[in-house]
């Protein structure tokens, strides 16, 4: 079809794109630092950040830099031969990590895919080929394909799409009980996010940790940790599962890991990479060369002395004016999270007010069904953090 130009992108994109996306009327042109900027030159403070992947913000020039010589090389390699972009980020993944081997894939529901399949595999190949059941959490999500769907406890998501793979058991978030009663000599793994951030930004409780730490021991099941959002810093630690005492077999991420490419990954520990052979899975384009050079770019100055540090102090200021425009608004409700990746619940609803702080030129997102979420990138200044609140509290004051 023709398209005119003359168009805004959002109209454009109404013309030829599958509806799947419930897109706001902006056209971005470029972004730097925490900002985006549109076509007509506003600055929008950018609190999204490409949905938990921007976490150095736009354009930031070490991951520019190394995009841009990788790109030198060569784009894509395959996984018929090794790369050694794919070593460098490996190699810094598994020197910070317990784990012991990495498989790079594209995305979060790939590296999720990979984790399950793994985890089966593993005790396929040990002769206990009947353990494949999977414990898993309603208000998690953890991809959309079919496995990964199968495994999300949002039924929803789920309509309209037919049979779903089985053996995946879903139970209440941080009920102790219903773990204890679920896991048995013949479950394949617990899968849980160490905090549920699609689903509403559920932080996991102490004893839940104890407890699925005591089902994997005593129970001689997996662990699988993922943390999409929540890895790479986001939390004020490099990942979740260590901050929270969570023991874990498999660690699957993506989003930041790529700094804004395309790419996920699934961590293991050896017994299970003894369990993989050649031909088990695989993909094309995972492991781009371009993409592991940013995320290794990334990965470098995440771990720079004092960077997590100052997510936690950004964290901390963040948290304290969100609690004083709730003591200003009687519609909002509670703080919830950690690190960068914090909510507050609202009564009002969540859409209008996303739309108002977008007229404040801030951006926000949705955590299920009550909750607006705040993803800055992880190197937001002070000065950015105020100016975010001033422009919650103009955006909230639209809604008394």
């Amino acid at each position: 079809m023709e398209v005119s130009w003359n168009k805004s992108f959002f109209e454009i994109d109404q013309d030829l794109l599958a509806p799947l996306y419930a897109k706001a009327p902006v056209d971005f042109v470029k972004g730097k630092g925490s900002y985006l900027i549109d076509a007509e030159g506003e600055k929008y403070l950018d609190f999204v950040s490409g949905i938990a992947v921007n976490s150095l913000g736009h354009a930031f020039e070490p991951i520019v830099k190394a995009i841009r010589e990788q790109s030198l090389k060569f784009n894509h390699l395959s996984n018929l031969y090794p790369s050694e972009a794919q070593l460098k980020l490996a190699e810094a993944l598994l020197e910070n990590t317990p784990f012991d081997k990495a498989f790079f894939c594209n995305s979060g529901t790939e590296a999720n895919e990979a984790a399950i399949k793994f985890a089966r595999k593993y005790f396929n190949r040990n002769g206990e080929a009947e353990r494949v059941e999977i414990i898993t959490f309603f208000n998690s999500f953890h991809g959309r394909t079919f496995g990964a769907l199968s495994a999300t406890g949002q039924p929803s998501l789920r309509e309209g799409f037919g049979s779903m793979p089985g053996d995946f058991v879903h139970i209440a978030w941080n009920d102790v009980e219903a773990l204890q009663k679920k896991v048995h000599s013949k479950t394949c793994a617990i899968l849980l996010e160490p905090m549920v951030a699609e689903g509403g930004i559920l932080s996991l409780a102490p004893e839940m940790v104890k407890a699925i730490n005591e089902a994997r021991e005593k129970h001689a099941c997996l662990v699988i940790a993922d943390e999409i959002q929540t890895g790479m810093g986001r939390l004020g630690s490099l990942f979740a599962f260590e901050k929270y005492g969570l023991n874990v077999d498999l660690l699957t991420m993506a989003k930041a890991l790529g700094a804004g490419l395309p790419l996920g990954a699934c961590l293991m520990r050896q017994k299970i990479a003894d369990q993989l052979k050649p031909g088990d899975h695989g993909t094309t384009f995972g492991g781009n060369p371009i993409a592991c050079a940013a995320g290794l770019a990334a990965l470098e100055v995440i771990r720079e002395k004092d960077f997590l540090n100052t997510v936690q102090e950004r964290s901390e200021q963040l948290q304290k004016g969100l609690q004083k425009l709730l003591q200003k608004y009687d519609f909002l409700g509670e703080i919830r999270g950690d690190g960068l990746l914090l909510g507050v619940t609202s009564d009002r609803a969540v859409a209008d007010l996303i739309a108002s702080a977008r007229e404040e030129k801030l951006l926000i997102l949705r955590a299920g069904a009550n909750v607006l979420r705040l993803l800055p990138p992880l190197n937001v200044s002070e000065q950015e953090v105020q100016e975010a609140l001033e422009k919650l509290d103009k955006t909230f004051a639209k809604h008394v």
